[in-house]
């Protein structure tokens, strides 16, 4: 039997970094494991359920949904149970997953405010695991979601300027304009040069990467490494 899994791996980064980053600022807790198991769940449920939503083969995602959903439901329930905050978060997600659905109806999956939807909806694990940390809301949440939504959008730039955008040279000079206005913004508004160390890898392969005819493999391997360099130096900088 085959198991149904999505296929966008580079959304595990955005799963995890964001979280990670939310503890580092605000503490470990035993309910962090559970809230992350669950949270990765959580999007490996919405693969089945949007497939089925998209091509309508209830019979060949139905159980796995079912599983997945039962699984995710199952280890999310206790970090609930202790904080029913986090509900408000599910709303937020909830809204991405709306966003999302009409892209799909709408056959423009690969556009930006869809991408800036899953990005923003990605990075909520970083509230959470931070609201599961500190026990109650902060600035510093915010801030880890703003940070963490502004480097994957950087991502989204720099992949679409590699592969589908890739002979489109007004693409890739929008991309490096957005790199380098982040670099400067982030310095600008925290005066941390940790912190703009941890976009300058960003701003460094989209430049230096254009134009080369890289394999997706490759790609992925670039954006991992750049992934690790941006929480390295995040975690380093709260």
């Amino acid at each position: 039997m085959k198991i149904i899994l999505p296929r966008e791996h580079g959304a595990w980064a955005m799963l995890v970094v964001p979280f990670v980053l939310g503890i580092a600022g605000e503490g470990f807790r035993w309910l962090h494991i559970p809230l992350l198991l669950g949270w990765l769940m959580l999007y490996i449920t919405s693969y089945p359920f949007l497939m089925i939503y998209r091509n309508g083969r209830v019979q060949e995602y139905k159980k796995w949904l079912v599983l997945y959903g039962l699984i995710a439901a199952a280890l999310l329930i206790f970090p609930i149970i202790r904080y029913p905050a986090l509900l408000w978060l599910g709303c937020g997600l909830f809204v991405t997953l709306l966003v999302n659905l009409y892209y799909i109806r709408v056959q423009n999956e690969r556009g930006m405010v869809n991408n800036f939807s899953a990005v923003a909806g990605m990075s909520l694990g970083g509230v959470a695991s931070g609201y599961v940390g500190a026990g109650d809301w902060s600035f510093d949440l915010l801030l880890t979601w703003v940070i963490c939504v502004v480097f994957f959008m950087g991502s989204v730039f720099f992949v679409k300027s590699m592969i589908r955008e890739r002979k489109n040279i007004y693409f890739r000079a929008l991309s490096w304009f957005y790199h380098g206005a982040v670099v400067l913004i982030i310095f600008a508004c925290s005066g941390s040069l940790l912190l703009t160390a941890a976009f300058l890898p960003s701003l460094l392969r989209a430049i230096f990467a254009a134009g080369r005819t890289l394999s997706a493999w490759q790609i992925g391997i670039l954006e991992m490494v750049n992934s690790m360099l941006f929480l390295i130096l995040t975690i380093a900088y709260f």
